[in-house]
């Protein structure tokens, strides 16, 4: 008897060895959570960060070939029956740069007495990658990149970067970013029509 409650104690103690042994120590949620988060928004950071990058690039070659005059600019009046009013109410007019046939560049004007905010928006296979907002300052075309204003960076019609350096104070930021990330590529899509349509 004192053999087999010996074998019983002997057995449970390999048991319980073999059981906690084999569990892995467990980590606390932070832990797991923390490296998880690190890991995606280094990936995503970076992904932005290229691709920022390179939208930056394609704004500054095509500022470059403005003041070179590598594009073909066409001129857009937009006031007439044809154009929407929420269009004609803010813009005089529209100037839009062609490489070839394709539309790289758009660059609106306000009424005159109105405003002074012009807006530029560059596009690469009809898809806007970026929007430079400037209310006030000196319209130097082809030359403000580094001026006050907003910059707004987009891939696939979604807003991945946000870059305020006008004076103006932005009460909510996410509203602002939604409100921007709808409305932009909205008006884009209105001023292809305009353009695809005025002969």
């Amino acid at each position: 008897m004192k053999n087999l409650i010996s074998f019983s104690y002997l057995v449970l103690l390999v048991l319980t060895v073999f059981i906690f042994g084999c569990k892995e120590s467990p980590k606390t949620d932070g832990e797991k959570d923390k490296t998880k988060v690190i890991d995606t928004t280094k990936k995503s950071n970076t992904n932005t960060d290229e691709i920022v990058a390179k939208i930056q690039k394609y704004r500054a070659d095509g500022e470059d070939k403005i003041n070179k005059k590598v594009f073909t600019k066409k001129e857009y009046s937009l006031k007439g029956d044809k154009i929407k009013e929420n269009i004609s109410q803010k813009w005089e007019k529209m100037d839009a740069y062609f490489e070839g046939d394709k539309l790289v560049r758009i660059q609106l004007y306000p009424n005159k007495g109105i405003s002074e905010r012009t807006e530029e928006f560059y596009l690469k296979d009809s898809a806007l990658m970026f929007v430079f907002i400037q209310d006030k300052g000196p319209k130097l075309e082809g030359k403000d990149a580094g001026l006050p204003g907003k910059e707004f960076y987009f891939e696939n019609d979604k807003l991945i970067k946000f870059v305020n350096t006008s004076k103006e104070e932005i009460k909510n930021l996410d509203e602002e970013k939604k409100m921007y990330e709808t409305r932009l590529p909205y008006e884009v899509k209105e001023l292809l029509v305009i353009i695809n349509t005025t002969k």
